[in-house]
């Protein structure tokens, strides 16, 4: 038997089955076999509990259910409708992919319409003025803090939200609106929690064919964030352009086109132009001359993006010029042009003109050094040479070239390394000191200089360097070695007279003790007169060393001024009780006499003073005493062969006007110790002794002095 359904067209384009009460499936046209398929059976067989228990229901309430069936890609929309008189179930399905496609993008859409305006804070609202009916979006719930469907939100609600002193504001708005103006303004609302934040609100009205208002739609944006980024940008541009307008440094803006788009005051002041002369013309119309070439290259390298830092030479409005240090940023747009640049631009016209002071001051200073006649000596911290002058060069022997860049080392002879490098600490440590330094000519020769430095610091006190001056000290080194020679002569000379000296006055003692060899009875007076013309002959010795002490001299001495002195020493020990002998010295002038003659002759005339004195005057108190020291007549310089001595004849006369010797008496036989002594003293100066005795007695001693140049110790004269 066929079920009514079966009656229907096999063709049939929607699936239609019929199904018996107990699922098992009775009927099922062509398009119906994909369900099937889904579902695991085939006509004949019983569908699955899930649909099973479907069909009960169904047949048990009388009442038809629906259910969606996914088959591949295609949603089948399938009916089950009850038929009691045949105890089935009829199916019957539509295909419904396409509307569940238009479905799930309308979706979609609204999903992603409700995520955008949840991310931008937009809602959206539609009020039927009519119906009175207000459409609001989820969105436009939350700005207002409500839970998005929970509340109705109406005009007169909205109203409530709306800050007291927007309200009024808000309702003239909407008057407006409703007479055709659109409106679109920002409002203060108050949240249910109190918070007040900031919306905008946009709305349009729609207007029947009679230009009655049906319709007001529009849109709800919390703008709280950008008002509060708004103002902070406000805030940041007012103290940004407080700080540009009251820099110091002059600022200003050049387009691409190289036009001056913006300046602060600072260039307004330092350009002598008002502002609205500098906005709007070219940056060449500030520039110097001479100095556009150089900006012109610096503008090039601007504009591929190469910052720079350069002095310029600007022009004033009244045609004077300044110099501006500049700083500079280009900017380029995002595909990559340049748009312009930001300058900064500072004055350095009185640096400029301190740094021309400065380089005078170097140029003088540097000629100073160049021809100072000390050597200038500069090292760096590696004791390097950086730069040394002319007078060093001269000094050296060596050019800038064989010696800059070389260590001080290979200047310094090694046995001075040592002391430099003492001095080099003790420097460090801030001791200055002054010291002698043997340094390495080209030629090897050696030059000794005096070095005075001064260390360089920099400003972590980390050394640098220093600068020397060097003086000459060669020919006083040579000097002072000469002079140690001689020093070193002086003492061996000293030495060598000492001992000759004592020499004497040992000879001296031991003459005078010949006196009283062999003899028994000694008498004390003889013996004290013996010690006292000893004395006498040591003094007359004591004298001469005095009066070389007084000339400043050591090898020779004034003669003049040691017999007057001599002399009167030996008058004043004879004359003690006698006041009636006198005494009278007549001396050449300026006769220089070293000491193997002067010693000689000083004994002598001691021995003729006291023989005076002791012998001339036995019976009276009377007399004279006269002693005389002159040059021959003709005695004039001798010129020996030898060019380099002269010598010069000289008397000595000792005489008195006492009673005088014997007319028989040979000087020659006088076995006396002063007589022996005299005679002996002559033969040593190779003079001559001659004896008058008119009216007293008078000893005349002729002999010859010789002056060598260059020689020490050598007997010496001064003629005038």
């Amino acid at each position: 038997m066929k079920t009514k359904i079966e009656q229907f067209p096999d063709k049939n384009p929607n699936p239609v089955l019929s199904v018996e009460k107990d699922g098992t499936v009775l009927y099922s046209n062509e398009a119906g076999e994909p369900l099937l398929h889904e579902w695991g059976v085939g006509v004949g067989e019983k569908l699955p509990s899930s649909i099973g228990d479907l069909v009960q229901k169904v047949i048990s309430q009388n009442i038809p259910e629906k259910i969606e069936v996914k088959v591949g890609k295609r949603i089948y929309q399938v009916t089950f409708y009850p038929s009691l008189e045949e105890e089935c179930v009829n199916i019957y399905g539509f295909d419904i992919s396409d509307q569940k496609e238009l479905e799930e993008k309308l979706q979609e859409s609204e999903r992603r319409l409700s995520e955008a305006q949840r991310m931008t804070h937009i809602g959206n609202w539609d009020w039927n003025i009519v119906a009175n009916k207000m459409y609001r979006s989820d969105e436009m719930y939350r700005i207002f803090g409500l839970s998005p469907q929970k509340f109705d939100i109406n005009y007169g609600t909205l109203l409530k939200y709306i800050h007291p002193d927007d309200r009024i504001d808000l309702d003239n708005a909407i008057i407006d609106t409703l007479n055709g103006k659109p409106f679109d303004n920002d409002y203060r609302i108050i949240l249910a929690d109190g918070e007040e934040r900031i919306i905008h609100i946009n709305g349009e009205v729609i207007f029947d064919e009679k230009n009655f208002p049906l319709r007001l739609r529009g849109i709800v944006q919390d703008v709280t964030e950008n008002k509060k980024s708004e103002e902070k940008l406000c805030e940041s541009e007012e103290k940004y352009r407080n700080i540009v307008e009251t820099a110091n440094e002059g600022i200003y803006l050049v387009n691409d086109e190289e036009k001056i788009t913006y300046a602060n005051k600072i260039i307004a002041e330092l350009s002598g132009y008002a502002m609205e002369e500098i906005v709007g013309r070219p940056i060449w119309d500030f520039i110097n001359e001479e100095s556009k070439p150089f900006a012109k290259r610096i503008l090039k390298k601007r504009r591929q993006g190469v910052n720079e830092s350069y002095d310029v030479k600007l022009m004033r409005k009244d045609g004077s010029s300044i110099w501006a240090f500049i700083s500079s940023k280009p900017f380029f747009n995002k595909d990559g042009k340049f748009t312009g640049y930001l300058g900064m631009l500072t004055d350095i016209t009185e640096r400029k003109k301190a740094e021309e002071k400065l380089r005078e001051s170097e140029e003088k200073y540097r000629n100073i050094v160049e021809i100072a006649n000390e050597g200038i000596l500069v090292i760096d911290a590696e004791l390097r040479i950086t730069y040394y002058n002319k007078k060093l060069m001269e000094m050296l022997g060596y050019n800038s070239e064989e010696c800059i860049g070389r260590p001080i080392w290979d200047f310094i002879r090694e046995e001075s390394k040592v002391s430099v490098k003492l001095n080099m600490e003790k420097r460090l440590q801030d001791i200055n000191e002054s010291y002698e330094l043997e340094l390495i000519c080209k030629d090897g020769l050696s030059l000794w200089v005096l070095l005075n430095s001064k260390y360089l610091f920099g400003k972590d006190d980390k050394f640098m360097g220093s600068i020397s001056m060097l003086t000459d000290i060669t020919e006083r080194k040579v000097s002072e070695d000469a002079l140690a020679n001689i020093e070193t002569a002086r003492k061996k000379e000293i030495h060598h007279r000492i001992k000759n000296n004592l020499q004497v006055i040992s000879s001296l003692l031991d003459l005078q003790a010949e006196q009283f060899k062999g003899r028994k009875d000694i008498k004390d007076s003889e013996v004290l007169e013996a010690f006292r013309e000893s004395q006498d002959r040591v003094i007359s010795m004591a004298l001469i060393h005095e009066e070389l002490h007084k000339g400043g001299g050591f090898y020779t001495l004034n003669f003049s001024s040691y017999i007057k002195e001599l002399s009167e020493n030996l008058f004043q020990s004879y004359s003690v009780g006698n006041t009636e002998i006198s005494l009278k010295v007549d001396s050449a002038e300026n006769a220089f006499f070293d000491m193997d003659t002067a010693v000689p002759l000083g004994i002598i005339v001691n021995e003729f003073f006291s023989n005076s004195f002791k012998h001339a005057f036995p019976s009276r108190s009377k007399g004279e005493i006269r002693i005389k020291l002159s040059r021959e007549e003709n005695g004039e310089c001798i010129r020996c062969i030898n060019e380099d001595c002269k010598s010069t004849n000289f008397i000595l006369s000792v005489s008195d006007n006492g009673v005088g010797i014997t007319e028989n008496l040979d000087i020659e036989d006088l076995d006396t110790l002063g007589m022996q002594l005299v005679t002996s003293l002559v033969d040593q100066l190779d003079g001559e002794l001659e004896l008058k005795r008119n009216n007293g007695t008078e000893f005349i001693i002729r002999f010859t002095v010789t002056e060598k140049d260059n020689q020490i110790g050598t007997s010496a004269t001064k003629i005038d």
